[in-house]
């Protein structure tokens, strides 16, 4: 049938097109203490994007010096001079409110800092003294900053010159709310965010990646101890076959088996039990005054952060600080005796999270393969020997240090980034990951009492990037309705439904029901977000199939496309296709033969009766009428997101001119700074076309132009510091000219006096023979050997002894 080998060859060629352009995708660990960013595009696989001082991670965070924003490292150097405008290590405050427990501990380790709460979304803005700043908008300029350094990997001839996708981690226990928050943050940085990953899951696609695995299953526990949190995933890793085969084609299944974690167990714990025994030692000789010195209790807390790194691989180290406060000099010896016992009470807390792991899983500890040690803190000896004594039971065999902790998350969420975005081929994997907590929602009346609860989504779905159809259960004769959403046990918004019954009434005039009834529309996204798209009135009308309907035509289509991908059943489809392809064919050609001879009554007596098709089933639906309330933190909306994006661009604006100022003063600088040489050290081409006046102008020119800078230059326009260096270059330009006007009457002089008819034929130009091909290269090598003898041999001419000096 014509139309069905148009349609295949159409599906065929879909299938089989390249991508018309490849975008890079831009992998982001964003951690509590530091991140790191990994790239992919046309000629350039998963390179680390390095930082400005060629690094492969940062810290965590920005600082403001004026209308300058600071990155990573360089905000964190001068945060103890500008804390209220240096914003380090918020990430435990996405999607939380100003009283939160999260925002008071954040204080109490960043005294200088002031929250206030974000409009009317409950969440947190940061103060400074002149404005303040969503934590969304802090991390959009954050995610940016990377995206301009990914930028700037691209090669010149690659395809693509922007990045536009990203891939993002995050902890397993980060809500919807706190999830979408770091979506809206890399939307206002210009970015797309394809997936979230969790931590554990980026880590154990960044060791599968590279292994081979058997039909038989593999336990493995990612055990991530970062700067804020603890965290145990049981994956298990499987080959099976890939989603969507239709030849058998094997793909790698990494599930998640349970999760386990600690969300205040981390680094930044241990580094508070390091900063007060520093802080105790300090009261104790010098007094507490040093207590209400933010930028002193800022530079201790810096001192005790790298003690603790040190801790880690000796047994003591020493802790100094000059001037810490009231001009008083901190030196003390801290031992790995006194930070264990410090944090002794913790250590208990370690099992935890593999125990809640594995009771999910219904597993057991020596089902596991390996534990793989992720994170920073992960390298405290104590934690390591809590592992293997605890958890593993006395087998050190176990413990797998054979990935880079600091770089496999962001490796394992670049290549779950690609794979969802499906700009480039990869490894075959499938990520099977349930939900943690359960989404739900209560049904109240309008007084407020509960009429009911269902369950959208149960703890253990499996995420999935499909829409879902619930049906809503409210009394059939309710008018109003409030139906609350929620995430485990927090509530993230309330819909309150007003006249039901008139969308009732509407849907009902407009079809012939059925079936009618009221139905939530939702999402669970691979990112593991929520989303109610809808709440409206479905009904199901019965449409009689008319006549002229291609029902047996569409029937076969159908037919003869299973068969065509599936090839089972070869001989019964075969014959039943054929049966209705000839009735198909017989009913056309008789139809277009009445239409010719309608005239004829044994022709259309002869003609066969189409058969009865079945009713076609349709469904539409009328939107219930309803008012949107947040109970808790919310996301950004629309208006404000658009604000932030400005004001972002606006401080891009900023940075580009004062870069391009900053390349101006350096220029005008290194300029005046390379008069000076020239002149001091008599430079051979100044000292042959200048006089000693002119080059003793210069020269106090050059020496003001740097006073100017020094005094002024910070301060100045761009334009007047190109003023300034045009200024400087005219004497350098008047040598120059001087130069090539020698040059050019040297070459006067020394070029041969010749006729015109000479010129004309010196200038000539003659067409090659080549058939005497090899002739002329002779002949040109002769004339060059020629040009090169009279070069390198002095010409003795009749000229006298003025016009020889002359010369």
């Amino acid at each position: 049938m014509p139309r069905l080998h148009i349609f295949l060859f159409a599906l065929l060629a879909l299938a089989l097109a390249p991508s018309a352009v490849l975008c890079a995708v831009l992998g982001i660990d964003f951690g509590q203490s530091s991140t790191k960013a990994a790239l992919v595009s046309p000629g350039v696989p998963f390179e680390i994007v390095l930082t400005r001082d060629s690094k492969r991670k940062d810290v965590s965070g920005l600082a403001f010096k004026g209308d300058e924003r600071l990155y990573g490292g360089s905000a964190a150097a001068i945060a103890p001079r500008v804390p209220a405008t240096s914003f380090l290590n918020f990430k435990p405050l996405l999607g939380k409110s100003v009283d939160s427990d999260e925002a008071e501990l954040y204080l109490s380790r960043h005294p200088g800092s002031t929250l206030i709460p974000a409009g009317n979304r409950s969440t947190v803005s940061f103060k400074t003294p002149d404005s303040s700043f969503p934590i969304e908008e802090l991390l959009g300029m954050s995610f940016s900053h990377i995206k301009k350094l990914a930028e700037e990997m691209l090669p010149k001839d690659s395809a693509t010159n922007s990045v536009y996708e990203t891939s993002v981690t995050v902890p397993p226990y980060f809500t919807t709310v706190q999830r979408r928050a770091i979506i809206d943050a890399a939307e206002i940085g210009g970015l797309k965010v394809v997936s979230l990953v969790s931590d554990g899951v980026a880590t154990a696609i960044n060791y599968a990646s590279s292994r081979t695995f058997t039909s038989e299953k593999q336990y493995h526990f990612i055990f991530d101890v970062g700067a804020g949190s603890t965290s145990a995933t049981l994956v298990s890793f499987q080959e099976g076959k890939a989603s969507g085969s239709m030849f058998g084609k094997s793909a790698l299944n990494i599930t998640v088996e349970g999760v386990g974690y600690d969300t205040a167990l981390g680094g930044d714990l241990l580094d508070d039990r390091v900063y007060q025994l520093l802080l105790s030692k300090f009261v104790e000789a010098h007094g507490s005054g040093i207590e209400s010195n933010p930028r002193a209790l800022i530079r201790l807390r810096k001192e005790a952060e790298r003690a603790k790194t040190i801790l880690s691989a000796n047994t003591e180290v020493r802790v100094s600080a000059e001037s810490l406060y009231d001009d008083i000099d901190f030196r003390t010896i801290l031992t790995r005796a006194e930070f264990e016992a410090a944090i002794e009470d913790l250590l208990p807390r370690i099992r935890k999270p593999f125990e809640a792991a594995l009771a999910k899983a219904g597993a057991d500890i020596l089902d596991v393969n390996s534990v793989i040690i992720m994170g920073g803190s992960s390298r405290v000896p104590v934690f390591q020997q809590v592992l293997v004594k605890d958890v593993l039971k006395g087998d050190a065999s176990k413990v797998s240090k054979n990935v880079n902790a600091d770089e496999a998350a962001v490796l394992g969420a670049t290549f779950r980034g690609v794979s969802v975005s499906k700009q480039f081929k990869t490894k075959d994997i499938n990520i099977i990951e349930p939900v943690e907590d359960e989404f739900a929602l209560t049904v109240k009346d309008a007084q407020g009492s509960v009429i009911g609860a269902q369950s959208l989504y149960p703890s253990g779905t499996i995420v999935s990037k499909n829409r879902t159809q619930t049906r809503l259960e409210i009394p059939e004769d309710a008018n109003e309705a409030v139906l609350e959403f929620t995430e485990g046990s927090t509530t993230l918004f309330k819909y309150s439904l007003n006249d039901i019954q008139k969308s009732k009434e509407t849907i009902l005039a407009a079809n012939n029901c059925s079936e009618l009834y009221p139905v939530i529309e939702s999402e669970l996204s691979v990112s593991r977000t929520f989303d109610v798209h809808a709440v409206a009135w479905f009904c199901n009308v019965t449409i009689p199939t008319a006549e002229g309907d291609e029902g047996p035509e569409s029937d076969d289509l159908k037919h003869k496309l299973l068969n065509f991908f599936n090839k089972s059943s070869k001989s019964e489809d075969s014959s039943s296709t054929t049966a209705d392809a000839s009735s198909s064919e017989t009913a056309t050609e008789t139809s277009a033969e009445e239409a010719e001879t309608s005239s004829s009554t044994a022709t259309t007596s002869s003609k066969k009766p189409k058969p009865t098709l079945p009713p076609k089933p349709r469904t539409t639906k009328q939107p219930i009428k309803y008012k949107v309330t947040y109970l808790g933190p919310r996301n950004l909306g629309r208006a404000t997101k658009t604000t932030s994006q400005s004001r972002l661009r606006a401080f891009d604006r900023l940075d580009s001119d004062r870069q391009a100022k900053e390349t101006a003063r350096n220029s005008l600088e290194a300029y005046a700074y390379r008069i000076r040489e020239w002149i001091e050290y008599e430079n051979v081409r100044f000292m042959e076309h200048s006089n000693e006046e002119e080059r003793q102008a210069f020269l106090a020119m050059a020496m003001a132009t740097l006073d100017w800078l020094y005094e002024e230059g910070e301060s100045t326009v761009l334009e007047t510091l190109k003023t300034r260096l045009d200024q400087l270059k005219q004497f350098e330009n008047v040598v120059i000219a001087r130069e090539k006007a020698k040059l050019s009457s040297l070459e006067e002089m020394l070029r041969p006096k010749t006729s015109s008819a000479e010129e004309e034929e010196a200038f000539t130009i003659l067409p090659i023979d080549k058939d005497n091909l090899s002739a002329s290269t002779t002949v040109m090598e002769e004339a060059t050997a020629s040009a090169t003898d009279a070069e390198e041999t002095p010409v003795e001419t009749e000229s006298g002894p003025e016009e020889h000096d002359e010369l």
